[in-house]
């Protein structure tokens, strides 16, 4: 027997097995339990005095429009413990009185409802309220996973258009509840052409994987693929989207890795479920941004999937030619990026502490390294009436200050009136982009701000910047670290 939907199903659910059957009534939800088990479940029941307890309990079937089912039926009555192929599982049907067909027999009138016991209220309640509550229930409480059953009318003396009523009303309900569950199409004869078009409409309709089968005369193939179908309606547990390492390396500041990241986003948001990952991939080869992509694994015992998305070597080619800031047409015009980038990074390494302590505290220090000393002469020296060797070493120590610049710009336009309407008209703009790209007699703000920084730095003589390095020198080498400063 072939166990490998039973268990991966098993898995996904962390051995809790609790299926829940709903949809109209008279579609065949007993009947379909009954085949479940028989083919499925009571063959890994080991111990016989269970195995004939699970019998008595299966609910009754028959034909004809007289329902069967009077109230909701836990199946069997407390779940059991299964070891399929050294795997664990707890297991559990829920057959619920479904909703209620109007051709159907059975549950009275709308003067005299028939009562029934349902396990959720102490008394006994109307037929059909119990029908439209079981549903709900029966998936939200009781279950993990749903199967709605319902019929194209081939059997029972009921009409296609009967429980495509019900179809409407509950499978957007169930939709609502947010757990996953697949159809079974009931029929006669499943390989009949208009059963097998009506599963693919319900299918389009609805989202939602369906199968064609005859619950009467269910398969072991038909069980298991009812399984494998329901395995595809839960959601991905964890999508893992690979591009070439060298896109890692880069950040969302180049165009064409930022194009890549925002179509993957969008992709990944019109799917949530493991049977989307092929749709997932094939949005993707849609695109035409990526060479190849390849589905890797897909786990549906677990929801993981695994995609590979490849690049030719132009978008390579184009991120280059990004960093490099001009076409490279041969190998010279990389070695010399690559070797002025070297020669950068090595200066940046040196003042890198120092920057990000001037950003964080407004004064970074960089320590220079032994490289960067340079021992003077040694020296002999009277210290308290004794003699030493002075030995020193000299470095330069590159100090980064953070000093908060202002500029500002004023622009004369008339009357109060009209510079208050200006200045209201900047407010209600609220993106800081589009401001600095305002226009101010023919120049952008940006440009105008960004020159009057510059005048101001330029504007520094050349004493005051020896004056203040002189500074700095005394205060590192003076063995009191205090600092008298006289601001004209």
């Amino acid at each position: 027997m072939n166990d490998e939907a039973l268990i991966s199903l098993s898995n996904r659910m962390k051995s809790d097995l609790f299926i829940g059957f709903v949809g109209s009534c008279r579609s065949g939800k007993s009947t379909l339990i009954n085949s479940f088990f028989k083919l499925l479940i009571l063959p890994n029941v080991e111990d016989e005095f269970m195995k004939h307890k699970i019998l008595d309990e299966l609910p009754q079937t028959a034909e004809g429009k007289q329902i069967m089912t009077v109230e909701p039926k836990f199946i069997p009555s407390t779940s059991i413990e299964l070891n399929v192929n050294n795997t664990l599982m707890n297991v559990r049907f829920v057959d619920c009185v479904g909703e209620i067909i109007p051709s159907a027999e059975g549950f009275g009138s709308e003067a005299e409802p028939r009562l029934v016991k349902t396990p959720w209220y102490n008394e006994a309640i109307p037929f059909q309220e119990a029908a439209s509550i079981g549903t709900e229930k029966v998936i939200f409480n009781h279950s993990n996973l749903g199967i709605y059953v319902t019929s194209d009318g081939s059997f029972n003396e009921f009409t296609r258009s009967e429980y495509q009523m019900i179809e409407e009303k509950l499978i957007p309900k169930m939709k609502e509840l947010n757990k996953p569950f697949v159809i079974v199409l009931n029929t006669k004869d499943p390989n009949d052409a208009k059963a097998q078009a009506l599963a693919k409409d319900l299918e389009s309709k609805y989202d939602v994987n369906v199968v064609c089968l005859s619950a009467l005369n269910m398969t072991l193939e038909d069980a298991n693929l009812v399984l494998a179908k329901a395995l595809e309606e839960f959601p991905i547990s964890d999508l893992e989207l690979s591009l070439p390492d060298y896109i890692d390396a880069i950040g969302e500041d180049i165009p064409l890795k930022k194009d890549i990241m925002t179509t993957i986003q969008e992709v990944e948001m019109k799917y949530k479920k493991v049977k989307d990952v092929a749709n997932i991939c094939k949005d993707l080869r849609a695109t035409n941004q990526f060479s190849d992509v390849k589905l890797e694994l897909l786990e549906a015992s677990t929801g993981k999937a695994s995609i590979v998305l490849d690049l030719d070597d132009s978008k390579y080619k184009q991120i280059v030619d990004l960093l490099l800031g001009k076409c490279s047409e041969n190998r010279k015009d990389f070695i010399s990026y690559l070797y002025q980038s070297k020669k950068a990074n090595e200066m940046y390494e040196e003042v890198n502490s120092a920057i990000l302590e001037a950003k964080q505290t407004g004064y970074g220090v960089s320590v220079p390294r032994i490289g960067d000393m340079h021992l003077l002469p040694p020296e002999v020296v009277k210290k308290n009436g004794m003699y030493g060797v002075k030995l020193s070493a000299k470095a330069s120590c590159i100090h980064m200050i953070a000093v908060d610049l202002e500029s500002s710009f004023t622009p004369i336009i008339g009357s109060e009136e009209q510079s208050r309407m200006l200045m209201e008209s900047l407010n209600a703009d609220g993106n800081e982009d589009e401001l600095w790209n305002k226009e101010f007699f023919g120049k952008k703000l940006s440009d105008i701000v960004n020159d009057s920084m510059k005048s101001k730095i330029h504007s520094l003589p050349d004493k005051s910047k020896d004056k203040i390095k002189n500074v700095l020198d005394k205060i590192m080498n003076s063995n009191h670290n205090n600092l008298i400063a006289i601001i004209l």
